[in-house]
């Protein structure tokens, strides 16, 4: 049976006890797969060959694994508010800085390499990634944000804004990211849809019930444009049983 249990130190359980990554991140799957690609995707028509200034935000332990999907040079830049997760990010670097990496970073490192059409090895390409990771900070993303104005020219956002606890939480990080953005700027969101939770270690933690036409009103009152926005379906339950049933991706440009 599915607990109830949704306070923030239930959620840091799942985080420091390494559950989260183990039942979404131990296998590509298609879902990571498609959101690696539309990482790249939006990524590249900023520039196809990096030198990307980078913020994801509300990175969790997963700023390496959607890195993975940046073309190129770039200097990247991440927050979250679980100190935990931040600490996960800086070990697991470290790790793949010294070769070490767990199957699941690899296959998506392998994947990333294949859509790039590049010639290395997961284990080299990681390290690289790794290296241009600038800097980790511990940070609320439903308050104002710790960097200047037109700073970034790409902002990500994965699996995070719908874990927030209300709308008017949701609508200020859509208004920070877009005040932290350059002009022709890109913000890429994605998000677990049509879903009033998610699952991780037979815990249920709620979400906000996220459709297309209402976040396409949100980011446009943010000062956000749509560019693309597709919704693909979560249906990776050979391995993982996640709780929501499509996940939305979306990218909007200033």
């Amino acid at each position: 049976m599915v607990s109830d249990r949704a306070s923030l130190g239930a959620t840091e359980d799942v985080f420091l006890s390494g559950a989260y990554l183990q039942e979404y991140y131990s296998s590509l799957g298609h879902e990571n797969a498609e959101v690696g690609e539309f990482l790249l995707e939006a990524a590249k028509a900023l520039s196809p060959s990096g030198g990307l200034k980078v913020l994801d935000a509300g990175c969790g332990p997963t700023i390496l694994y959607w890195s993975a999907f940046l073309p190129g040079e770039n200097e990247v830049h991440g927050f979250d508010i679980n100190p935990v997760n931040i600490s996960e990010n800086k070990r697991r670097m470290a790790e793949v800085q010294c070769g070490v990496a767990d199957e699941g970073l690899l296959e998506a490192a392998e994947h990333a390499i294949r859509c790039m059409g590049t010639r290395t090895s997961a284990r080299f390409h990681l390290a690289d990634r790794a290296r241009q990771v600038a800097s980790l900070r511990v940070a609320d993303v439903t308050r104002t944000w710790p960097f200047e104005n037109g700073q970034f020219d790409f902002v990500f956002s994965c699996f995070a804004l719908e874990q927030l606890p209300d709308w008017k939480s949701f609508d200020t990080a859509l208004s920070e990211s877009a005040r932290v953005l350059r002009p022709g700027g890109c913000f890429a969101l994605v998000n677990g849809s049509q879903g009033t939770h998610w699952l991780c270690d037979k815990q249920r933690f709620a979400t906000l019930f996220v459709v297309p036409g209402d976040l396409r009103a949100r980011l446009e009152r943010a000062g956000l444009r749509v560019q693309t926005m597709r919704e693909i379906d979560s249906n990776d339950t050979d391995w993982r049983e996640q709780g929501y049933n499509k996940v939305l991706l979306t990218s909007a440009a200033k």
